[in-house]
């Protein structure tokens, strides 16, 4: 076999701080790996090393799979970089709007007027520069990733699931030779995960070299390899087939620190409602489809909801009912916190009582946006820190973010920090108020195995603290707090 990528003894840097250490590595031609391990961080450290991201300051990193590529250009006097023959599928999606300006905003995507200034599906595609030609263009990419009828679609309007197809198509155009996808079954609901694998099948059929970090239960049929990242280093690499459940990740966790939860939680004031969701007979159209069809909710107060759903299910748009985003709201017969919508309320009323956590929500921070202004922006309930805040206020928010082991964070960047720290990040804004009603949507998407049970764990500690009312949405059994205990199922926009 040839190598295709060859690392010895290397030691990493990413953002001053070393990630490895004595990693060793060789990815031969023909395999395909799957990349587990109990650090999200690392995986994602992992691939970002093989794109040249980090900075290597020992040891040897090699990559023989462009040298006949990249001489041949060298020859032409063409430009050229290792990166050509690589395509990535990464856990953070930016759009633009058709001014070249990323400027949306969460509410944008209801609102159907606005969501015309993001491109549509066909034309994001129409501008990717392809370096390499091949068999993969615009066509085949639509039809194999089955985004034909969604190519007029507005980017910010897409579900999930529809996203992600979007970006292994974005990867696709470009004729790798080798795909690294960072987490990509994240946020699909089972039957998107069972025909992901037959997507990955025809990648590796059509001579794609794959490699993916994955939970170590969700490792696909087509992956040949399995490498285990620990302690700075590739622990094993061994093929799939020897990846027993024995050497599956099952470390339990720790949990934070209880006794100051408690205190975070303990000046909550009790909101009298006798309802806190009452959704009749509603139905939501954009032109001639139907998003939801006569749906029916009502949710109490202390109840613990799971919104179950396929991708494209209508979750999403039913949630904006909730959350207060949606304009056709007012066409409806909606009541939230007693309230019926359209009766005088505004949408502060609303959102000053409920938490919201979705992992899309980063991408719509200001970019100046630090994790302490983040957390502090939870108590207006804007996205992003606008306003000159008390001492106590900022104790407050320095308090949340140490429950969560994140004191170190407060000065950075919300984009400098992990995917999983800035899920947890999230929930901070979403508690400081302490709200009536938690709405969390995949809020633990993109965590690794043990931040995910960890932040089960927080959220059944919550709720048995206090009787605040939740919405719970997951594709992932495991993730569902063990103190849910009613489901909301959609289909297509009606109620199962």
């Amino acid at each position: 076999m040839s190598t295709l990528i060859n690392i010895q003894n290397a030691t990493v840097k990413q953002l001053g701080k070393t990630v490895f250490e004595g990693l060793d590595f060789q990815w031969e031609d023909g395999q395909h790996w799957a990349v587990v391990g109990q650090s999200g961080t690392l995986l994602t450290a992992f691939l970002e090393t093989l794109l040249g991201r980090t900075m290597v300051t020992q040891g040897l990193v090699e990559r023989p799979y462009s040298e006949t590529y990249q001489k041949q250009k060298n020859l032409d006097g063409e430009i050229n970089s290792f990166r050509d023959l690589i395509s990535t599928v990464s856990q953070q999606y930016t759009f633009r709007n058709k001014s070249n300006i990323q400027n949306f905003y969460y509410q944008q995507r209801f609102n159907a007027m606005e969501s015309e200034e993001a491109a549509t599906v066909f034309d994001y595609l129409n501008e990717i520069e392809v370096k390499v030609p091949g068999p993969w263009d615009i066509q085949r990419v639509l039809d194999f990733m089955r985004l034909k009828d969604l190519k007029e679609k507005s980017l910010i309007k897409l579900s999930n699931g529809e996203t992600r197809r979007l970006a292994i198509a974005t990867a696709l155009i470009k004729n790798p030779k080798l795909l690294l996808m960072d987490q990509p079954l994240t946020g699909l609901d089972v039957q998107s995960r069972m025909d992901f694998g037959n997507i990955l099948n025809d990648i590796v059929s059509a001579g794609i070299h794959v490699m993916m970090t994955t939970h170590s239960n969700e490792i696909p049929e087509c992956i040949s390899h399995v490498a285990v990242i620990g302690d700075k280093k590739i622990k094993k690499a061994i093929e799939s087939n020897e990846f027993l459940d024995i050497e599956r990740i099952d470390q339990e966790e720790n949990g934070f620190d209880y006794q100051l939860l408690r205190k975070l939680l303990d000046g909550r004031k009790n909101q009298e409602f006798k309802v806190i969701v009452e959704l009749n007979n509603v139905t939501v159209k954009y032109g001639d489809q139907r998003i939801l069809d006569q749906v029916n909710w009502t949710i109490l107060p202390g109840e613990k909801w799971a919104l179950k759903g396929e991708n494209g299910a209508g979750k999403s748009t039913l949630l904006s009912l909730v959350l207060g985003e949606n304009p056709q709201a007012y066409a409806n017969d909606i009541w939230l916190f007693d309230k019926k919508r359209g009766s005088g309320e505004s949408i502060w009323d609303i959102k000053k009582q409920i938490g919201f956590v979705a992992p899309e929500l980063s991408r719509f921070f200001p970019q100046n946006q630090t994790c302490l202004k983040v957390v502090l922006s939870g108590l207006f309930d804007t996205m992003g820190l606008f306003k000159k805040v008390s001492h106590d206020q900022e104790n407050l928010a320095r308090y949340w973010l140490k429950l969560f082991d994140l004191e170190n964070t407060s000065d950075l960047l919300l984009r400098q920090v992990s995917l999983e720290n800035q899920r947890f990040v999230l929930l901070a804004r979403a508690m400081i108020k302490s709200p009536c009603l938690l709405v969390l949507d995949e809020a633990a998407q993109g965590m690794d195995e043990i931040q995910r049970k960890l932040f089960r764990k927080t959220i059944d500690q919550v709720c048995s603290i206090i009787p605040v009312t939740m919405v719970y949405v997951s594709h992932y059994e495991e993730d569902i707090p063990v103190c849910v205990d009613k489901v909301m199922r959609l289909s297509k926009g009606k109620v199962m």
